[in-house]
């Protein structure tokens, strides 16, 4: 117990961390109440009883070092295990631990050495999201923080630690072995409460993204966000010119594409025709292409 308190305070909480109980209202919505700090006493006897906790994602001055992409079906699991490896592949950072949730489904759970303004927390949750899942509805996505302003931003901000449901059956939320997701498809939780040694000894091998990678994770995103509006600046400008005046949108940004470009033709040729971007990115290029290619005679 001792050990799983101590992981969860060196990865997810912040200085004098407050968290939250709730109940439901007369509509069956939730109801948070904030309860003050968390000590280590009141953490053991919510683990302990399975009952409800959760922590203050944000604090009074807007800072934050948890950050949580939840995606509610499992039929995603693919792109989310593609997510954890590019993450490490891609941006060269820490693999973010992985859980199932009884109320989100699977969650990855990204940790700050020091934390960051609640606006850069949000602009790299929606940036992964349109770099790695822009093919999963927004509906099956779920992140806490809120990306954007929402009905529900308030309850994003709070994040359910080791949730436990009894109704229909027992559920329980807990941290997982990435090889082990797939088991989870059909029902991201599990039936049985989680030895909770053993959710200390996984996070023992998590490490907090430091403040210099984060930053400079910052800086790719923003420099591929601002290229992404230029391309699309330079598409829609260039309607007009095109062959047939034909209209085309501009595909998503792909990692793999790097250089200057001097038309929106030559990097849609460059996505097209580059192996490591993902296939669904190069049959977007292509479809974008295809109004430059119709009238060519074969």
């Amino acid at each position: 117990m001792n050990r799983l308190i101590s992981e969860l305070t060196r990865l997810y909480f912040l200085p004098d961390q407050e968290w939250l109980s709730w109940q439901p209202d007369e509509n069956g919505e939730r109801v948070y109440m904030g309860e003050g700090k968390l000590t280590p006493e009141i953490l053991a006897e919510r683990l302990m009883t399975g009952s409800n906790l959760g922590l203050s994602l944000v604090s009074s001055q807007g800072m934050l070092r948890t950050l949580v992409i939840c995606i509610d079906r499992g039929c995603y699991w693919e792109q989310l295990a593609a997510l954890y490896q590019a993450v490490q592949e891609d941006l060269d950072l820490p693999a973010p631990a992985i859980s199932v949730s009884v109320e989100d489904g699977y969650q990855l759970w990204f940790s700050l050495a020091e934390p960051v303004p609640s606006q850069q927390a949000q602009f790299f949750l929606n940036a992964l999201r349109l770099k790695y899942l822009v093919d999963i509805p927004l509906s099956r996505l779920k992140f806490r923080p809120a990306i954007e302003a929402c009905a529900n931003a308030e309850s994003l901000s709070v994040l359910p630690l080791m949730q436990t449901l009894t109704e229909p059956a027992e559920r329980w939320s807990a941290f997982i072995d990435p090889t082990m997701g797939s088991m989870f498809v059909d029902e991201s939780w599990l039936e049985m409460a989680p030895n909770l040694d053993k959710q200390a000894a996984m996070l023992a091998g998590v490490e907090s993204i430091k403040s210099t990678d984060f930053q400079r994770v910052l800086t790719l995103l923003q420099e591929e966000a601002a290229l992404s509006a230029s391309l699309v600046e330079s598409s829609r400008s260039g309607r007009e010119s095109g062959p047939q005046g034909v209209a085309t949108d501009p595909p998503l940004l792909s990692s793999g594409v790097r250089g200057n470009f001097s038309d929106p033709k030559s990097f849609l040729m460059a996505v097209m025709n580059d192996p490591q971007t993902c296939t669904c990115d190069r049959i977007e290029a292509a479809k974008a292409l295809l109004p430059y290619f119709a009238n060519l005679k074969v």
